[in-house]
């Protein structure tokens, strides 16, 4: 109300507020709010594909209020959602539905559909469909990311990627073949990054495992 009676100070003229209730989750912690911290609109504060995991994570609990909330479905067409995941057997079909809905709403169908693609890519390990762009993405807020010099070799990279917290532990990793580059198994520790290693001359995926990924940019 502050802001109102200032307003109403300044211009000497009767003004109005307008407000709405908090949305919170099903735990009880505010909406929007991430470990990383506020999910935002603009791309370049948060990117489309960031945009899109943010709302395929979204819980059980909580998501076809939210697709009543967040889209423009309709209730019938939420409810009948509800009832065939309910009914599948199978993991649902509502966090897919609610992040492709609210992405192309906010970033276009370029913006999904690039958000799709990357995750994919990410999911089936081959990144051969992926653009210099989609890189941008995920050096933006997509994966974790760190900055090398050319001549690194992996084991370096994996400690220096935080993936390993010693060179022994990483040696022993890349030679149990839990290793990739560029979604290609490397099983050699001694392994020395090249230039057919470095996409569009500047990025590398790691991953170790299945789902511990770090992007390096080369200097």
């Amino acid at each position: 109300t502050s802001g109102i009676d200032l307003t109403r100070r300044l211009h000497q003229n009767q003004v109005f507020g307008l407000t709405v209730p908090l949305i919170t989750k099903a735990d009880g912690t505010k909406f929007g709010k991430t470990e990383g911290g506020a999910v935002w609109l603009d791309p370049k504060k948060t990117s489309p594909y960031k945009f899109y995991q943010f709302w395929i994570n979204t819980a059980d609990a909580d998501v076809y209020r939210f697709l009543k909330f967040f889209t423009f479905m309709d209730i019938e067409e939420i409810n009948a959602l509800e009832e065939e995941d309910k009914n599948s057997g199978k993991a649902p079909r509502a966090q897919y539905v609610l992040a492709e809905q609210v992405t192309r709403l906010v970033h276009g169908e370029e913006g999904l559909v690039a958000a799709k693609r990357i995750t994919e890519c990410l999911f089936s390990g081959s990144l051969s469909a992926l653009s210099e762009a989609d890189f941008e993405q995920l050096a933006q807020d997509g994966v974790p990311m760190v900055e090398m010099e050319k001549g690194a070799d992996l084991m370096q990279a994996l400690v220096d990627a935080e993936l390993q917290p010693s060179r022994g532990q990483a040696r022993k990793t890349i030679a149990s073949n839990a290793v990739t580059i560029n979604g290609e198994k490397q099983s050699d520790p001694e392994y020395i990054f090249n230039d057919e290693d470095r996409l569009f001359g500047r990025y590398t995926l790691l991953r170790r495992g299945k789902k511990n990924y770090c992007l390096i940019c080369w200097k």
